[in-house]
């Protein structure tokens, strides 16, 4: 009886064992399906710092024309204080999904006396907005004297030839060098046709940062500005705003908080607006991206999102950051996927790898196909020739097909699964080992 009792004890063991095993390795199917895949550029010896980052794109959707469906890029060149070379945003262009890049024209700021050199955003009107017909395109960048220090600008550059060619545009927002500048613009139209800048602004003396908007009719004459999110705590940094729209209507924003107090690796954080003006208070300072499935991770700066119809009946939700503030990452940085519209979210490994350091993968980005199942990212990993500097790297990805192969629904349901198994396990073990030892202890007191 005894040595029955040792086998069922050794079994229960090499259960748990088992479970474990299955814990461990659910999470082992991750992958994607890559189309295209191309350089668009490397930084030159000489840059500073990554040399390029800060990617954006944009898909052609309202021309009317051939040009529907493709794709425009640009980038930030850190070469500012360099005399051979002129601060300005490059605009490439591809008609084959990705494959093949031009250059079509460079973009520099000849209105304020500021170089053009951070933080460039494309967009394109989706309705008329004054003077502006829909299908224009609008290149919003920050400007800054060339020791910035002194005066920093938001301006809009407008195109009316699908990017071939921009002029010079209006100055949604003004300020100082460095410590009370204003950055990071984003664009966004509203069912109304007017046009919402988004901006993080560090020109008051309440706040060290905050991130609020201005409106325009026109996209000339703006607004005053209006808090989305501006802390109670005069320290914390609320920025990079970043916002699209959901399958159900309704408008999701990421931003990170730098110098949050008490949490390290700036944070990403989301809010929700019906209408994208009114985001709640001020003061709230949103909730953190997390995501819990397979251990929790977090997003840590510079983040990005959008939404595509694919994947369910609420579309996906794809969140981005530079790096881990808490897991592990095999790729640099996860991204974070959502089939419920934000409130849950599944890390993916980021579909263009690199080593978070020296500014590589900063504020990486990805737009879709005008139907959802291309998925485009734009990311600076490092160069393999020079692992100091960046290169802009671009691949499309076959989103539909990838998502079947990470199946959110599986990981999440596994994740779930063997915690219930293993307590399970645990449970059952635990009753054979007590049923066991009453057994011996009872077999024990007939024979005495």
């Amino acid at each position: 009886m005894v040595k029955n009792y040792k086998k069922c004890i050794f079994s229960a063991i090499l259960l748990l064992l088992i479970l474990f095993s299955f814990t461990v390795n659910a999470f082992a199917n991750e992958g994607f399906v890559l189309k295209e895949c191309a350089v668009l550029t490397s930084s030159e010896p000489d840059w500073w710092g990554a040399g390029v980052q800060y990617g954006r794109l944009l898909v052609l959707k309202n021309q009317g024309n051939s040009d529907d469906g493709a794709i425009l890029a640009t980038h930030c060149e850190l070469n500012a204080g360099l005399e051979e070379y002129n601060p300005r945003y490059p605009i490439y262009k591809s008609t084959d999904n990705g494959k093949n890049w031009d250059v079509i024209t460079y973009v520099t700021d000849t209105l304020t006396g500021a170089n053009s050199e951070w933080n460039p955003f494309l967009f394109e009107l989706e309705k008329d907005c004054g003077k502006y017909k829909k299908g224009t395109v609008i290149l919003a960048g920050c400007s800054i004297d060339p020791e910035h220090k002194k005066e920093s600008y938001i301006r809009l550059y407008f195109s009316t030839d699908g990017g071939s060619t921009f002029e010079q545009g209006v100055v949604v927002a003004s300020g100082g060098g460095l410590e009370e500048g204003v950055w990071e613009p984003f664009l966004l139209q509203l069912d109304d046709g007017r046009l919402v800048c988004y901006y993080s602004d560090d020109s008051g003396k309440e706040h060290s940062q905050k991130i609020v908007y201005k409106t325009s009719d026109d996209a000339e004459n703006w607004s005053g500005t209006t808090d989305v999110v501006a802390s109670r705590n005069f320290d914390e940094r609320p920025g990079m705003p970043v916002v699209t729209r959901l399958g159900d209507g309704r408008y999701f924003m990421v931003y990170e908080v730098v110098d949050k107090k008490g949490v390290s690796g700036n944070p990403i954080y989301s809010r929700y607006s019906d209408d994208g003006l009114d985001w709640g208070n001020p003061k709230y300072i949103g909730k953190e991206v997390v995501s819990y499935y397979g251990g929790k991770k977090a997003l840590g700066s510079a983040p990005f999102c959008a939404w595509t119809p694919v994947g369910g009946e609420n579309g996906t939700l794809i969140v981005g950051g530079t790096f881990m503030r808490t897991g592990e990452s095999n790729t640099g940085s996860d991204l974070f996927i959502s089939d419920d519209n934000g409130r849950s979210f599944v890390a993916i490994p980021h579909m263009i790898s690199y080593t978070a350091t020296n500014n590589a993968g900063y504020s990486n980005s990805f737009a879709f196909s005008e139907d959802g199942k291309d998925m485009y990212l734009i990311n600076n990993p490092q160069n393999p020739d020079n692992r100091g500097k960046s290169r802009m790297l671009f691949i499309t990805v076959d989103f539909e097909s990838s998502l079947q192969l990470f199946n959110i629904e599986g990981i999440r349901n596994t994740a779930i699964m063997p915690v219930v198994l293993v307590s399970g396990g645990v449970t059952f073990s635990a009753i054979v080992i007590i049923i066991l030892i009453l057994i011996v202890k009872k077999k024990r007191n007939k024979k005495k």
